[in-house]
């Protein structure tokens, strides 16, 4: 018997290298042509990468309200875009693959349009998005990644396109052959493996098939002697049947009397924790929950430690109650200062508070 396995090994190399050549040429190769140009368009300065998505924008009917005035109030404002003669709100965060956009970022966005009477707003990063992001942005149109590359590479020249694209063939074509080359270890590793099993594999014994000759039945074992019957003998009578076994129990009823019904353990309260373990994430639902609260025009978190609420009228204790009913159910945001700002045209005084100590 030889000692490799030739069919064996090529069966191994053409399977795994045939299955990875069609998975990284036509769905990871896509994939990385995205990854390399998000990866350009975050080396740009912001203002560049503003104006970049702005133009992309057009092709999709928005128009620039007020370009310059927007880009000039820096990478924390919303840029001001009309649409069908509706506003819009776009922000844009730039930064690595690494860069992450909180939940909290996400909510402040959404604010924003429903305190400016936006119809929608628009959030753009190169980086990606909390994995809450979704649940807090409220109609909020997000790009990142794969729709952010579709948003703004035809805007982009020629010649950059070509460069990206170049840029990621040769990354697949090199993932490629290293995965060739896996595949061709593999399968020699395979090769010589099958022949040594197939040679120690030892053969499996045939049970050999018992026959017991059954024994000749006689007359006297075919049937059984039976005793004569006495026709004149009584029949014999049946045991008495106790009426326990056979009358069922009286209802309860019948006798007056009432059968406690089983009555549950008494259960515990526990106090409601509304935390999902992401402080960005507890820190939007903090202020969404906050908004919808009487007398608050609106709140954010000036600082992680530092709850801003904006009031329509003048707090009361049952406000600020209310307030810290919504800190309570989340463990690491009720030790936050909370800033209660008075209501337009107010002579009270700005009011801090703690709900609870560290």
């Amino acid at each position: 018997m030889s000692s490799f396995s030739l069919w064996s090994a090529a069966a191994v190399a053409l399977t795994i290298g045939l299955a990875s050549t069609a998975y990284l040429w036509s769905y990871r190769r896509h994939r990385t042509e995205v990854s390399t140009g998000i990866a350009g368009l975050s080396k740009m300065r912001w203002r560049e990468f503003a104006r970049l998505i702005v133009e992309a924008l057009r092709e999709r009917g928005f128009e620039a309200e007020s370009v310059e005035e927007s880009l000039a109030r820096g990478t924390q404002a919303e840029l001001r875009l009309l649409r069908a003669g509706k506003p819009w709100l776009l922000a844009c965060k730039l930064g690595d693959a690494d860069y992450k956009v909180s939940a909290a970022t996400v909510a402040e966005l959404a604010d924003a349009v429903r305190f400016n009477g936006a119809a929608g707003g628009l959030l753009v990063t190169t980086g990606r998005f909390d994995s809450h992001s979704e649940r807090v942005a409220d109609g909020l149109d997000l790009y990142s990644g794969e729709t952010l590359w579709e948003l703004v590479e035809p805007q982009l020249p020629a010649s950059t396109r070509h460069e990206v694209i170049a840029a990621a063939q040769k990354r697949s074509i090199q993932t490629i052959v290293a995965a060739w080359a896996g595949a061709i270890a593999l399968a020699l590793i395979v090769g010589f493996v099958v022949p040594l099993l197939s040679s120690r594999a030892p053969a499996e014994p045939v049970p050999a098939a018992t026959h017991t000759a059954a024994a000749p039945a006689t007359p006297n074992d075919a049937a059984p002697t039976r005793a004569p019957v006495n026709p004149t003998a009584p029949a014999p009578t049946p045991a008495p049947t106790s009426p326990a076994a056979v009358e069922p129990a009286a209802p309860a009823a019948n006798t007056g009397e009432t059968v406690p019904a089983a009555t549950p353990a008494p259960t515990t309260a526990t106090p409601a924790n509304a935390a999902s373990g992401n402080p960005s994430a507890d820190r939007a639902h903090v202020i969404r929950a906050i908004a919808t609260l009487d007398g608050v025009e609106r709140a954010l978190w000036s600082t992680p430690s530092n709850l801003l609420i904006y009031r329509l009228t003048e707090a009361s204790k049952q406000d600020v109650d209310r307030i810290c009913q919504v800190l309570d159910g989340y463990p690491e945001l009720r030790s936050s200062r909370v800033q209660l700002q008075p209501p337009p045209g107010s002579t009270t005084r700005v009011r801090f508070f703690q709900c609870r100590a560290y």
